[in-house]
């Protein structure tokens, strides 16, 4: 009876709850765990100093809602939401709000960043096999940090073979 039982259980918990087909997000294409580093720019785009804060780790993901115009982004311990063109595979933001901090004085201040030619480019990387990964790139200024422009560049997670 207890071996019924167990089989009923077992089959009834692999039933079809829809049909609608598995399937990814709306910036699927743009979203992934990343490998990073960031170089320094001049107001020309030329690089100043090179890998200034080591290998990161970064994420870029759909929102709840799904949209295909806008996703989240995981950069240096925060989180925003960017505007994306996944036709394209760039995306982009403005002032948006990351974190407020304070002065020496004590002052409560707001901390914007503002990303701009970011882009994912399929197959742009190669891994330590050289093997095609996608890779991505990006420029970064903070509001706090004005004078300062980040280049960001880098490839797709690949798990144990990076």
């Amino acid at each position: 009876m207890i071996v019924l039982f167990a089989s009923a259980v077992v089959f009834t918990s692999c039933d079809v709850m829809t049909d609608e087909p598995a399937g990814g997000t709306a910036v699927e294409s743009l979203a992934g765990h990343w490998v990073v580093t960031l170089d320094v720019l001049d107001e020309e785009g030329n690089v100043l100093a090179e890998n200034v804060a080591g290998t990161r780790s970064m994420q870029t993901f759909n929102t709840a809602e799904n949209d295909n115009d806008k996703m989240w982004m995981s950069f240096m311990g925060d989180q925003f939401k960017i505007s994306t063109n996944v036709s394209q595979g760039t995306f982009d933001c403005k002032d948006v709000y990351v974190y407020s901090d304070e002065d020496d004085d004590g002052n409560e201040y707001d901390v914007f960043i503002t990303i701009s030619d970011g882009k994912v480019i399929k197959n742009g990387g190669k891994n330590i096999h050289d093997k095609p990964v996608d890779a991505i790139e990006f420029k970064v200024k903070y509001s706090d940090d004005p004078e300062s422009i980040y280049l960001v560049h880098g490839i797709r997670y690949q798990g144990f073979t990076e």
